[in-house]
């Protein structure tokens, strides 16, 4: 773009920008620290910091940042020292002016420069206002701009791996190729519309069936990396449960490396849930730890422990239930072999611990979880553990990899592979297709695999070619939604309130 043209653009910005207020908020988190940050944008933000700001001295400005004070108006005393840094539009994150002012970081001094700000003409940010006019200024779509929330609560490696990739536009590109595709479609469907009947090819529409099931099979792996995009986002959720005394605290001390839970001898030594969170090869696991269940008490803590442990197992994406010597009686390993049952019916995933599996040699064959475990629950992925065997906590971890990236329970761990390689190395392991991450998106990707499934049936079954187009437009129109195409203003605004004030 040539200087004139970047003019002329600047100005048409300036001109839509006539009657939008000048925001700003802080884009530091509060409380003290050594250095805040000030954010403010729109089309008075000059003007504002012109009458706020005196240069420091003879100090040679840098290209984009100067050295001044800040002034309070009225009285027009000095504030703080602090770096004025300039984002001119549309050259900024906005889209907008937008002036940043890194000042110390004590709460009065920042919420002193925030009021002259405002009593000079700019007003509060709302939520999420300044990523808002990102999106609205075409900065970024509706799918990127989740994603810088994304990032800003990511707390593992592959969080921030995935939040980037989105924000780069790894999503969006696939929606863009995917919406070209069904485009592609319409236009020659809108052609073969314009034929008389007695012009139609067989062929035409065998390749028009073609091409939809191309994109059916693009779309459906789209809604499909939903449950490892979730798992990566939200962090997978690992309850460990089992009868009392069953080695439940033990396993978690042993996951987490440190001495969470009371480990005892004595059975219900657990009466609540313990709920960690721990980094486990850049993934986020939120552990569980559960009161011993298959018994009856009369006491009514140990009750409303069991409670809890029951309603944790509902939500759970997988539960490590541990089966240890000595068993119990017949009616206390019906009642655990009831609950695993109940599990598995709900679909949820479930590996079996044998647990103290050091203490195998010393119980009967009636009283040994393995023998049980082959004869009644040959079904339900195994593994034997033990809280002395290091090499048993490095096989649970592969296993845990291998649920989290392939949603499968692979036991087999005899393997020469590092902990890293079986890992996969995270995002890197789901090569560079596109994942979907937030339930919007999941929705909208199934909703447009629906539609191109009942298109590509209708043109099987021969049926009208207008047909056909009504239904890949409702297609696009719900593929387009994700990156924020013709969605609402109430959608948009249920969004963007979501982020913090100041992003």
């Amino acid at each position: 773009m040539t200087r004139t043209n970047e003019n002329l653009a600047e100005g048409k910005l300036a001109n839509q920008q006539a009657d939008i207020d000048t925001i700003a908020a802080f884009s530091t988190p509060p409380g003290q620290s050594g250095l805040a940050v000030i954010r403010l944008s729109g089309p008075e933000a000059a003007a504002i910091c012109d009458r706020l700001f005196r240069p420091y001295g003879d100090r040679f400005p840098l290209p984009s940042a100067m050295e001044g004070y800040t002034m309070a108006p009225g009285i027009w005393a000095e504030i703080d020292e602090v770096v004025l840094a300039a984002f001119r539009a549309p050259h900024s994150y906005t889209g907008e002016d937008v002036y940043e002012i890194s000042c110390h970081g004590g709460n009065a001094v920042r919420q002193a420069i925030l009021d002259s700000l405002i009593n000079n003409g700019a007003r509060p940010a709302e939520a999420g206002e300044f990523s808002k006019r990102a999106f609205i200024s075409g900065k970024m779509d509706l799918a990127q701009a989740e994603a810088v929330m994304d990032l800003i609560h990511a707390e593992s490696e592959q969080q921030t791996e995935l939040a980037f990739a989105q924000l780069r536009g790894r999503l969006s590109q696939a929606v863009r190729l995917e919406l070209d595709k069904l485009y592609g479609i319409l236009a020659f469907l809108e052609t073969l519309m314009d034929w008389d009947e007695e012009e139609a090819r067989p062929e035409d529409r065998l390749q028009v069936s073609r091409d939809l099931v191309s994109s059916e099979e693009s779309l459906k792996q789209l809604a499909d990396s939903f449950r490892y995009g979730r798992i990566v986002r939200e962090g997978l959720s690992i309850v460990i449960a089992g009868r009392p005394n069953a080695g439940k605290s033990s396993l978690l001390n042993s996951l987490t490396a440190h001495e969470r839970a009371i480990v005892s001898d004595i059975p219900g030594t657990t009466r609540d849930t313990i709920e960690i969170d721990i980094n486990m090869g850049g993934y986020l696991l939120h552990l569980t730890d559960t009161a011993g269940l298959a018994v009856k008490s009369d006491d009514p803590i140990e009750q409303e422990g069991i409670k809890r442990a029951q309603e944790a197992l509902q939500s759970a994406d997988l539960v490590l239930w541990v089966l240890s010597p000595p068993l119990g009686n017949p009616a206390e390993l019906h009642d655990e072999m009831n609950t695993i049952r109940e599990i598995q019916s709900r679909g949820q995933k479930l590996l079996l611990i044998l647990g103290k599996d050091d203490l195998r040699a010393t119980v009967t064959a009636e009283e040994d979880p393995a023998s049980f475990a082959a004869e009644y629950l040959s079904d339900v992925p195994t593994i034997a553990w033990s809280a002395k065997r290091e090499e048993d906590l490095a096989s649970l971890r592969k296993i845990l990899f291998s649920f989290i990236e392939n949603d499968t329970l692979e036991t087999d761990t005899k393997t020469d592979k590092t902990e890293e390689e079986s890992s996969g190395h995270g995002i890197q392991s789901q090569t560079s297709a596109a994942i979907v991450t937030h339930s919007r998106h999941k929705a909208l990707a199934d909703k447009s695999l629906k539609q191109v499934l009942a298109a590509r049936q209708a043109i099987d079954s021969g049926l009208s070619y207008d047909l056909i187009a009504t239904l890949l437009r409702s297609a696009v129109e719900s593929l387009a939604a994700m990156s924020g195409d013709d969605v609402s203003e109430k959608l948009i605004d249920t969004i963007f309130s979501r982020f913090c004030i100041g992003k």
